[in-house]
């Protein structure tokens, strides 16, 4: 009995035909004979343990190479990208030797002609909806050079993986060699040097949101090639979430090391980073000591202010409101320490006359002093022992200054029922920032500089 011809003997032949070319004759023996012998070996030698959603095919002009990535790859569904060409010559072979069922596949047409890389893109942008939260798989082998220049970037943009068939190839013929065919897996550059959740870490640590960009960064140091960038930017994601709930000791630590990793790996660090250092380390100490220094309180109403700035950057204005408000109290408190006033047992009978009167022309009725001075009463106290931060003040300005307070204490973060919002926001951002100056006029202390050194690097 006669023995089947091999693989090989076939091949020969078909090359032959093809060479003399006989190609009707090569087609034929390659699909009725060749090409069962081509899709057995390929399936015995390229084994895929993932499981996909979708196989995504930008296709060519043939056939064979998309039955052997289906049967390989066995995904749920199958997205082909093809000309009317190709639906007419090819898709019904592809379909007859898979086994796909009409709810299996869906394809979407494109022309050659004029073809550009956006127009892969937007084809595969329209069918994202299809693809959120599925594993999916990129072919690169075949189709329009363009298409598949134009698939890849898109693949590697989206974060699908990525794969295509390679072969032996014959010039003379040019066409790959029946047999020699098997699958590569392409790693994706964005996530081999991680740059889409770089990317991502990043815009989250510049939006203030610094547990999840830490979260990031630590997910991308496991499997990048060089994590020493990250490994640098996960520290200071590290030390501005500290410094943003005010755990300055920690915070020093975090950043200390993200300057101490650039100087190791000869990275220069952006002047910021070393000037948030200098100001971490003021905050620092000064949490160390019973009495606290001048500089250290001006440094503290300055950080609370650059917190108060972050929270309004991301429409969080309720919660700047109330730190501007501490600002304030901040403030008030130092300078009638400094007149030696405490907000709270003062014997405050000196200035009771003064008090009534001031009190009489604000709000039309006289008060008698506080037992625990409010951040109104501290101002008209200050007011009365003719405080520098108010000098040239007037009752009737002690009175519009009030009125942006209210707005405040009338709001669900005080004691009201109502949002404060932008409105309320900006109107106290003025008065603290004009306070603030006056206090810096007073020290000789640089309100820019200050302000640098308080506020967080964005990268």
């Amino acid at each position: 009995m006669e023995q089947p011809a091999s693989l090989a003997e076939l091949r020969e032949t078909w090359l032959s035909l093809v060479r003399q070319t006989r190609i009707n004759e090569a087609n034929t023996l390659y699909w009725e004979r060749l090409f069962p012998l081509v899709e057995k070996e390929f399936l015995a030698h390229n084994k895929i343990e993932e499981h996909y959603d979708w196989l995504v095919l930008p296709c060519g002009l043939e056939a064979s190479y998309y039955i052997l990535l289906i049967k390989a790859i066995r995904p749920k569904q199958v997205y082909f990208l093809g000309t009317e060409e190709f639906v007419a010559e090819f898709l019904e072979t592809i379909i007859k030797n898979t086994g796909l069922k009409a709810s299996e596949y869906i394809f979407d047409k494109i022309s050659y002609e004029g073809l550009d890389i956006t127009d892969v893109y937007d084809k595969i942008r329209a069918r994202l909806n299809l693809f959120i939260d599925k594993k999916i798989l990129m072919d690169l082998t075949r189709g329009k050079r363009i298409m598949s220049v134009g698939a890849g970037i898109v693949g590697a943009f989206f974060g699908f993986d990525l794969v295509y068939i390679d072969e032996s190839w014959v010039d003379d013929v040019k066409r790959g060699m029946p047999g020699t065919e098997k699958l590569v897996m392409v790693r994706n550059p964005f996530e081999v040097f991680g740059d889409l959740e770089l990317r991502e870490a990043r815009a989250f640590l510049n939006n203030h949101n610094y547990g999840a960009a830490l979260a990031l960064y630590r997910r991308i140091q496991q499997k990048i090639v060089d994590p020493r960038n990250v490994e640098i930017e996960a520290f200071l994601s590290e030390a501005y979430m500290h410094w943003n709930s005010f755990n300055f000791k920690a915070a020093v630590s975090k950043l200390q090391t993200a300057v101490d990793k650039l100087q190791q790996y000869h990275i220069k660090a952006k002047p910021e980073i070393l000037e948030n250092l200098i100001a971490l380390k003021v905050l620092d100490t000064g949490s160390q000591e019973i009495i606290k220094s001048e500089e250290f309180n001006l440094h503290v109403i300055i950080d609370l202010y650059c917190n108060a700035m972050r929270k309004s950057e991301v429409g969080i204005f309720e919660d700047a409101i109330s730190r501007l408000y501490r600002v304030l109290e901040l403030i008030t408190q130092n300078r009638l320490k400094s007149h030696g006033i405490e907000t709270l047992g003062s014997d405050l009978t000196p200035y009771e006359s003064a008090y009534k009167a001031v009190t009489k022309e604000i709000y039309g009725i006289e008060k008698n002093p506080p037992m625990e001075i409010g951040l109104k009463d501290g101002f008209i106290l200050l007011y009365i022992k003719q405080d520098y931060l108010l000098e040239g003040c007037t009752p009737n300005d002690l009175k519009r200054m009030f009125g942006v307070i209210r707005a405040r204490d009338m709001s669900i973060i005080a004691h009201g029922l109502q949002l404060a919002g932008e409105k309320v926001f900006v109107n106290l951002n003025t008065l603290t920032k004009d306070l603030i100056q006056k206090i810096c006029i007073k020290q000789n202390r640089n309100l820019p500089l200050l302000l640098h050194q308080h506020t967080f690097v964005k990268l």
